[in-house]
């Protein structure tokens, strides 16, 4: 159940698990279901559809009904990953930035971390998933992906260092859970993985968590 279902007389989102924003007809009429069933209000955000409007016992009856995880606007986790259309909707797409992410939503959203991580893939250099403003960025190129870490569209906005280059697809994950695994150990409460690499000084991050072939 979503952290942010707090309180029965307070009203807040509920937001099922749509893994890449990729789903159904079938899903969509089951979620416009359950919104028309409880009283919901329907908003499309980011990747998935939140029904607003919704009580804590509600909430938890709409998750059992439809089967789905939740997805918080809290948490201090990994939040669902983002991505372009990619391979094969997409005539630009260089990688499978669809398979790719779909891998690491299923290995890695949810789990915590100091603070939240958002994580988005491109299929090409034009960045459609907005990679640079995420806390981990993936863009594909004819020769892998580059690794883009610390982007933020938070309060302090800024956008993400090129961390790697030339990364295999089959080397994204293992690369990503180092990443993290490092992150874990050394970052702060609430601290952002941008923030705690420009403490820790950017070279000293890098040389922690990206092997040396390749490093930018």
């Amino acid at each position: 159940m979503s952290t942010s279902l707090t309180n029965n007389r307070v009203n807040l989102p509920i937001t099922p698990h749509i893994p890449l924003g990729f789903t159904t007809p079938a899903q969509l009429r089951t979620i416009a279901d359950a919104a028309e069933k409880y009283n919901g209000v329907l908003k499309i955000v980011g990747n998935s559809i939140t029904i607003l409007n919704i009580n804590k016992a509600d909430g938890e009856k709409i998750l059992t009904e439809l089967g789905v995880k939740p997805e918080s606007f809290i948490a201090k986790s990994v939040r669902p990953i983002s991505t372009c259309p990619g391979k094969p909707h997409c005539p630009r797409a260089l990688q499978d930035s669809t398979t790719l992410g779909l891998l690491l939503d299923r290995k890695l959203f949810g789990q915590d971390v100091p603070a939240k991580i958002r994580i988005g893939i491109s299929g090409c250099p034009n960045c459609c998933a907005e990679v640079f403003v995420k806390d981990i960025g993936l863009f594909g190129t004819a020769f892998g992906y580059t690794v883009i870490i610390g982007g933020n569209t938070g309060r302090r906005a800024q956008i993400g260092q090129i961390a790697a280059d030339k990364v295999p697809a089959e080397n994204i994950l293992p690369l990503i859970e180092k990443i993290l695994e490092y992150y874990r150990e050394q970052g702060q409460d609430k601290e952002r993985i941008g923030q705690f690499a420009a403490r820790i000084g950017w070279d000293s991050f890098i040389a922690a968590v990206i092997p040396e072939a390749y490093r930018k």
